[in-house]
């Protein structure tokens, strides 16, 4: 009986002292436009808060910049907002077995200036990349791909 209640003290002081969510109190708007890279999809996820949506001028632009003997396309592009995906084969050719580089560009334009956060997960990332940028700026998501 004592474990028990040993255990259920631990748990709930963990419990406590947890963080609660950081986006709390807060509505944000996520834009997630999908991109397919030599048979990897890659999810670009980019978040700012809902009260900027009537801010936003012009599309969201999402440019991916792969290697040029890379085959990439935009699988989809959802958003409460008008949204741009292109696909720019500008980087070296690359012959690597793992690790094939991919940057993400992402620029919302908008007539005031908020903080943004861009996320990019997929099938194939080492590790899921996260990158707080500004409105009216470039956002740059650098990260390399598992599986060419």
């Amino acid at each position: 009986m004592r474990r028990f209640g040993f255990l259920l003290a631990c748990a709930l002081l963990v419990t406590m002292l947890s963080p609660g969510k950081a986006d709390a109190g807060f509505e944000w708007c996520s834009e997630d436009p999908t991109f397919l890279v030599n048979g990897n999809l890659v999810d670009v996820s980019t978040m700012f808060p809902a009260t900027y949506v009537e801010h936003i001028k012009g599309p969201v632009v999402f440019e991916l910049l792969v290697p040029s003997n890379t085959i990439a396309l935009v699988v989809s592009l959802p958003g409460r907002v008008p949204l741009v995906g292109k696909v720019s084969k500008t980087l070296p050719r690359w012959w690597g077995l793992i690790g094939l580089p991919v940057i993400v560009r992402v620029t919302v334009n908008a007539t005031t200036s908020f903080e943004t956060r861009t996320r990019v997960t997929g099938t194939g990332l080492f590790l899921t990349t996260s990158v707080n940028g500004q409105s009216n700026q470039v956002t740059t998501a650098s990260y390399r791909l598992l599986l060419p």
